[in-house]
């Protein structure tokens, strides 16, 4: 009698659909790998910005950005605008409950500060940042190699993590211009 159960719970097993990759642990590691991917994409592409002006003019040539990474947030400051890129997610959530954040900011969102100590007179004041422009997205992938950011339920327009990356800083150079102008 126990061997007909067996059966009959492995046939279960085999009819079930396969989970979602985003919902499986191994999607947490995944999801790691590709926002270091995209941040790093972030930073070339800066630098490859910065370049063509130095090319093309070197009297115009733009600050060093101010880039400061995490495993789950990119901030870049670059002059009088700032990109943020941070990945949102429940602390005992999977990568399918998660949201990309990616906002472009007007004023100063990371200030540069001297090395060392921090004292509490020291910490400058409220940021007078304000959004130009805001994107959220979700990650959709049914295995790692095939991982792209999407608006929330629209799986069709995923985009890779190098377009991204490319859209991000199109879009705060585009600011960066504005208000050099």
């Amino acid at each position: 009698m126990l061997d007909h159960i067996a059966v009959r719970r492995s046939d279960v097993q085999a009819n079930d659909a396969p989970p979602n990759f985003t919902t499986s642990y191994r999607a947490s590691a995944a999801c790691t790998r590709e926002l270091g991917r995209l941040h790093e994409e972030i930073a070339t592409a800066l630098a490859a910005w910065r370049a063509d002006h130095l090319a093309t003019d070197p009297a115009l040539v733009p600050e060093a950005p101010v880039v400061r990474r995490s495993p789950a947030r990119c901030l870049v400051q670059l002059g009088p605008v700032a990109l943020t890129v941070a990945w949102l997610q429940r602390a005992q959530g999977t990568v399918a409950d998660g949201e990309l954040l990616i906002v472009v900011w007007r004023g100063t969102v990371a200030a540069r500060t001297p090395q060392g100590f921090e004292r509490t007179h020291d910490r400058a004041g409220a940021s007078s940042a304000t959004p130009i422009w805001e994107r959220v997205l979700v990650a959709v992938a049914e295995r790692e190699a095939q991982w792209g950011w999407a608006p929330a339920g629209s799986a069709g327009d995923a985009i890779s993590s190098a377009t991204l990356a490319a859209q991000c800083v199109q879009r705060l150079c585009a600011a960066y211009e504005e208000s050099n102008a």
